[in-house]
């Protein structure tokens, strides 16, 4: 199970210095903080000289705790990007940073409200505030914020000993900072120096404000070039250096810049994926050829009036929780960004789970307890709270999400284009029906053979349809997909109106809002089901199913037998989309395997993988999916869209190694080649 997490407590010392009353020390250097991040931090990693003729760096620090750091190397970044001519490509630095204690989102803007009194935090009023108002809720887990200035701030909640290995980044320079070793040993153990070393590139540097001698000795036995540099302020000395090692000892080298021949993209498929993909390559610098089979984007399931979302938990956190956690805060973040500038349509007035029944709406809020999950994000409520929130009588208590919602698909479709512009290009009716590599492009092809557009890179983005691209090239037991058949019922306008929330259980109904002042309910999911008509029996078991959620509402039986005709639920709207899931519901993101090598491997050398990691599985180059998504298409799609730019990029992973590893597309393959499966 995953450590809850326990924030931060806000406290000052006597001369008014943030202080950790846990550590029993301060956050930052007495002889100025700012000042301490510009000379040991920034100066002892030669920055900003190191970043000025890179198009993309990256930091990691150790332990984020107030963020002065950041904020320090944030300006000077700013300042580097304010330099630069127009016309120059935008570059990017990404900062990764680990925190066992982060401070509440309250409490961080509070104690910056405390440090502005001093005139030296003046200029950094503006990065102050973009920072307290994007930073997270004290939920374990990876946390990306996207801060402009082509700058991301990627921050584990947890434990450093434990993150490091779970982290996927290629560090261009170390900020090795936390309380002193005398007062937090762990942070400066060699297990961490070592974990630091798998994802130092080549020329990374290092820095550190203190000259401890096992800090010293920690470095170099890691593989680091450490020495003594004047130290900040009342400190004579502090300890810089480079990653120099003597002799590789690594298995997988960390995550290289990609130099791709040109950046350029097919993306197959114009709907939440699709979308999500064109969005953040081309925010990455990427041009894109969106090739989406229908007359317009978002006509599959993502052309749903309506879809909800929400987070799912488990007592022991298991990967589902892991990654719909992930993916809901990732969404909320995208999602906010794209509405300051682009039109949305989307509520979170909240989303309440029922119970199954009375024991296990008891069971909630020790469940709760254990995960130590806070209020903001997610409560336990009993029957009458639940109903006062959702503004009718409900079956049971439950959980509430204050965050969860509606939006419409089709809206975040489109703000996702127009947020992409004219780097993306939508062809539409274009149906691919194969795809070719050809020396150093992909090719899709439509039926008569003909050359829709061709670019370095493709990704499969069309659901259902991606498992026959994909079959010149993996058999069908080594990606096993699903069709799922959905149908919603659309009520008729005045049902249900006086429900405000969504609510949730077996299967769901938005409020009235969320369709033109038509609730909507449903969905109905059913496997290898291909009838694309809408079945008056599937109103009726979702209104069965509306029922059971809101037991005092008397429009089941009027709407399933209007005018006592007998003619059930035949008025009543409705849609039929199909989604696709895999046989462990999970989505599939990432590279896709290149069999031909895996083959050639085994013949080379007998049982060549049935020790293997995903990492050692040869990839075809250049060929990348996001599909599967099912019914969370929602939580997860922007998330996947993420992992897949900073794979393709060589930028911090928005995932942990194992989530990642739990949606790659060669998962199933790796079972059975670890089993001895003979590839054929």
């Amino acid at each position: 199970m995953t450590a809850p997490i326990v924030p931060a407590t806000l406290a000052f010392t006597a001369e008014g210095f943030p202080y950790s009353p846990l550590f029993d020390d301060v956050y930052h250097s007495t002889d100025g903080g700012l000042g301490q991040a510009a000379h040991v931090f920034l100066g002892g990693n030669d920055l900003p000289a190191r970043w000025q003729e890179r198009t993309r760096f990256t930091i990691v620090e150790t332990g984020f705790g107030l963020g002065l750091n950041f904020l320090a190397t944030w300006a000077a970044w700013r300042a580097h990007v304010a330099a630069l001519p127009a016309l120059a490509a935008a570059p990017q630095l990404h900062f990764v940073s680990v925190e066992k204690h982060p401070f509440t989102p309250d409490d961080l803007r509070r104690a910056y409200q405390h440090l502005s009194l001093h005139p030296e935090w003046a200029p950094l009023a503006p990065l102050i505030d973009a920072l307290c108002t994007a930073w997270p809720l004290p939920l374990p887990g990876l946390h990306r914020l996207s801060l402009g200035d082509g700058l991301s701030l990627t921050v584990a909640f947890g434990d450093l000993l434990e993150w490091l290995p779970k982290l996927r980044v290629g560090a261009d320079a170390f900020y090795l900072d936390g309380f002193s070793p005398a007062k937090n040993p762990a942070m400066w153990s060699p297990p961490v120096f070592k974990a630091l070393a798998r994802m130092a590139r080549t020329d990374a540097t290092v820095a550190t404000y203190t000259a401890a001698g096992l800090v010293r000795r920690g470095l170099l036995d890691a593989g680091f070039e450490v020495g003594k540099r004047p130290g900040y302020g009342r400190k004579r000395d502090m300890l810089a250096g480079r990653f120099a090692p003597r002799w590789r000892v690594r298995r997988h080298e960390p995550p290289a810049v990609a130099a791709w021949p040109e950046r350029h993209a097919l993306v197959i498929g114009a709907g939440l994926a699709g979308c999500a993909l064109a969005c953040n390559l081309t925010a990455n610098g990427w041009r894109v050829t969106l090739l989406e089979r229908r007359d317009a984007p978002a006509r599959e399931a993502s052309g749903n009036p309506a879809g909800v979302f929400h987070p799912q938990l488990s007592r022991d956190d298991n990967v589902l929780a892991r990654l719909t956690r992930a993916g809901y805060l990732h969404a909320l973040a995208h999602w906010q960004a794209l509405e300051k500038h682009y039109p949305l349509r989307w509520s979170r007035t909240g989303l309440l789970q029922l119970a199954d029944d009375d024991a296990a709406s008891h069971a909630l809020p020790g469940l709760l307890d254990a995960l130590g999950y806070p209020p903001a994000y997610v409560r336990a409520v009993d029957r009458q709270e639940a109903a006062r929130l959702a503004g009718m009588p409900v079956a049971q208590g439950g959980l509430w999400f204050g965050q969860g919602g509606w939006i419409d698909p089709a809206s975040l479709c489109r703000a996702q284009l127009m947020a992409a512009g004219d780097a993306a290009t939508l062809v539409t009716g274009a149906a691919v029906t194969r795809l070719e590599r050809c020396d150093t492009a992909w090719h899709a092809l439509d039926a008569e053979g003909t050359t829709l557009a061709q670019a370095p890179v493709a990704i499969l983005a069309n659901a259902g349809q991606a498992g026959q691209l994909l079959q010149p090239y993996l058999a069908r037991g080594d990606l096993p997909l699903k069709s799922v058949r959905g149908q919603l019922t659309g009520l008729p306008p005045g049902e249900l109106a006086a429900l405000r929330a969504v609510v949730c259980g077996d299967g769901y109904v938005a409020p009235p809002a969320a369709m033109d002042g038509c609730a909507l309910t449903g969905a109905t999911y059913d496997f290898d089901d291909h009838d694309d008509t809408v079945r008056v029996a599937d109103h009726q078991r979702n209104l069965d199913r509306l029922a059971a959620l809101l037991p005092d509402w008397a429009g089941r039986e009027r709407l399933r037998h209007p005018a006592h005709t007998g003619d059930a639920g035949s008025h009543l709207d409705g849609r039929v989309a199909f989604r696709c899931t895999t046989t462990d519901r999970l989505p599939v993101a990432g590279a896709i395997p290149d069999i031909a090598a895996i083959q050639a491997g085994i013949l080379a050398n007998d049982g060549a993988y049935t020790g293997a990691h995903l990492a050692d599985l040869p990839r075809l180059p250049g060929l990348f999916g996001v599909f599967a998504l099912g019914s969370r298409g929602l939580v997860w799609a922007s998330l996947c869209a993420a992992l897949v730019t900073s794979q393709l990029e060589g930028n911090p992973w928005p995932v942990e190694a194992a989530l990642a590893d739990a949606i790659d597309p060669a998962r199933a393959l790796l079972g059975a080649l670890r089993r001895g499966r003979k590839v054929v």
